[in-house]
């Protein structure tokens, strides 16, 4: 499997590092698995019956319904019907839907029945073990969502909230059960939770407290192995992950509070005593939730593991407002019945009206990402090496230095003046006029794409602009391209990709940085490079990230010209006395190296 592969490669290629877990001198290699969503089939009760011992229906694709707690969440199908003249309904296809299910029945369901912790659980017991299996709830806010929706009609605003956070409660009690149940039997080494919620602000209703995890943690070994046992072993709590990178901050400030709480920052793992929880005090309302929840884990501290690792997850990629669409509450739960709107769309050039993107809307569907891109540094179409877009912004400016050229070749193709010629003489013919109208077409296209390359904010959306918008309209414009047309217009899309990958990068620095500038040294005998601020631009920043939701960033980054955008913001995380390390999707070998660059960088794991 993949991970045998990568081991393999590692073991290959390693300078010695992975020799110390193969022997056993180092730490155990870390397999974690998010466990709480899957696909299910929509079943008739006939049908659902007919299906109990049907082994076609697989483990990842269960009936809705199988497992108690299964909540729906969102329609992945909408099925099919069978064909009328079809008798047997043979051609039938049922519909399919995403649930999310953190029941100790579902949790303990697909931890003795998956094939991963089926191959890795024998490694478990054994002290010289080589992979290390953490399972973790995941997103247990959503329980949240799906209270709100069942029972928006039933309740109160105000308590309907605080109804849905104690189901959400009960719901991670019980996974937190199942798992407890499972480290007991050898199945995994530990549990955690990887939540978004966590990174939102306490206000939010998809808000998910750190303090409710270690609650229901304490409260699930209780459940499993009594108060009698307390002091001869903890919980099995492990690890939590959560959102966090260079804009969205917040998920760091509660790292910290977490490592506030076990004491264990720069530390990890020595389980000093809590410093945050501190000691009781007479101003404390004793009917206060919160204040009991705090002298509950304070009184149960002898449970919890010495410390909690933290993780945190998408560093380089940044939602506005989380990626929840709005900034503090549900629509419809305010008090006073507004409810809070959608964030503005930002730059979108037409107020939010148009349901098409076209690369200068960030969203929650198009969030920023914090990126450098390698362009070609040379002619198009000739052999050249590839550079960074920080490195060829500072050496040849903001555009790709074949753009222009490409640019003006495309625009004077596509002028048909032989067809403008022709028309003074005689009437045009269908066709002459149908390709004149097209060929107006793509020059206006490339002029507008051309005048809004320096609005552009997210790669993405200029991605989906193109399938969605562009490349209809040249397919509606002409019946067929001959080829030198076909291979021009892709000659202009390729560069122009890259101008919108620099600009992109560019918007994403100048953000980062908060009206900081570099400024290269005039005297050539000087190496460094010093930055200035101005105070313009800081304002645009500040006011760009308000509306984004990503808070205020005191000061700004100073992100030297050299460094792109990714290793910069790993190496800031990886910083962080409270962060363990960063969760990196990485889909390319190229992706592996900057990881690990720039955890070379920082001295990290």
């Amino acid at each position: 499997n993949a991970f045998d592969q990568a081991w393999e490669a590692l073991l290959e290629e390693d300078d010695g590092e992975a020799l110390n877990v193969t022997t056993g001198e180092g730490s155990a290699a870390t397999i974690t698995c998010r466990l709480g969503y899957r696909a299910a089939v929509v079943l008739s009760e006939k049908d659902a019956n007919d299906a109990k011992d049907d082994t076609a229906i697989n483990d990842c694709q269960e009936r809705e319904g199988k497992f108690h707690g299964d909540t729906r969440v969102n329609v992945l199908f909408a099925g099919k019907a069978a064909d009328v003249d079809n008798e047997d309904n043979s051609s039938s296809q049922p519909a399919v839907v995403l649930v999310h299910n953190l029941s100790q029945e579902y949790v303990l369901h697909s931890l003795r029945t998956s094939p991963l912790f089926e191959k890795y659980k024998d490694t478990a017991t054994n002290e010289d073990k080589r992979v290390s299996l953490i399972s973790l709830a995941h997103n247990p806010e959503t329980q949240i969502a799906a209270y709100l929706m069942n029972n928006h009609h039933q309740e109160s605003k105000t308590q309907l909230l605080q109804n849905a956070r104690v189901y959400m409660k009960e719901a991670l009690k019980a996974a937190f059960i199942g798992y407890e149940i499972a480290v007991t039997e050898g199945l995994i080494d530990g549990y955690g939770v990887d939540s978004n919620g966590l990174s939102l602000q306490p206000n939010h209703d998809m808000h998910l407290s750190w303090r409710d995890i270690l609650e229901c943690s304490v409260d699930a070994y209780l459940e499993v192995h009594g108060s009698e046992n307390s002091n001869e072993r903890t919980s099995s709590l492990k690890t939590i992950r959560l959102p966090g990178n260079v804009l969205e901050t917040r998920g760091l400030e509660v790292a910290n509070e977490i490592c506030s709480f076990f004491g264990t920052c720069g530390n990890y793992g020595e389980g000093n005593n809590s410093s945050e929880e501190g000691l009781p005090t007479f101003t404390e309302d004793q009917s206060d939730p919160l204040v009991q929840q705090r002298q509950k884990l304070r009184k149960m501290r002898c449970i919890l593991p010495s410390s909690v690792e933290v993780y945190v997850t998408r560093p380089l990629t940044a939602y506005p407002h989380g990626g929840t669409g709005w900034d503090q509450s549900s629509p419809g739960l305010s008090e006073s019945g507004g409810g809070i709107s959608a964030p503005p769309a930002f730059l979108n050039g037409d107020n939010g009206s148009s349901t098409e993107s076209d690369g200068k809307k960030i969203d929650a569907k198009h969030p920023v990402r914090i990126l450098d891109y390698q362009v070609e540094s040379g002619p198009i179409g000739q052999p050249g090496e590839l550079s960074w877009t920080n490195l060829h912004y500072k050496e040849y400016g903001p555009r790709p230095s074949a753009y222009q050229p490409i640019l003006n070749a495309v625009l004077s193709h596509f002028d048909a003046d032989a067809i403008l010629e022709a028309s003074l003489e005689r009437e045009l013919t269908v066709e002459e006029r149908e390709t004149l109208d097209g060929c107006k077409l793509i020059r206006d296209m490339v002029h507008d794409l051309d005048a809004s390359l320096d609005t552009m904010k997210s790669f993405a959306a200029y991605e989906e602009y193109l399938v969605n918008v562009a490349v209809p309209l040249i397919y509606g414009s002409f019946e067929e391209l001959d080829e030198e047309s076909a291979g021009m217009l892709q000659l202009f899309f390729r560069v122009h990709g890259m101008a919108v990958r620099m600009v992109v990068s560019r918007w994403t620095r100048e953000m980062l940085m908060g009206g900081w500038t570099s400024i290269d040294p005039v005297d050539e005998q000087k190496i460094s490079t010093t930055i200035e601020l101005d105070k313009d631009q800081e304002e645009k920043m500040v006011k760009i990230r308000q509306i984004l939701g990503f808070g205020e960033l005191k000061g700004g980054y100073n992100i030297p010209d050299s460094t792109t955008l990714q290793e910069f913001a790993l190496k800031n995380l990886l910083d962080e006395n409270a962060v363990k390390g960063v969760v990196v999707g990485c889909s390319r070998p190229e992706h592996v190296l900057e990881a690990v660059r720039a955890a070379d960088t920082s001295n990290s794991v």
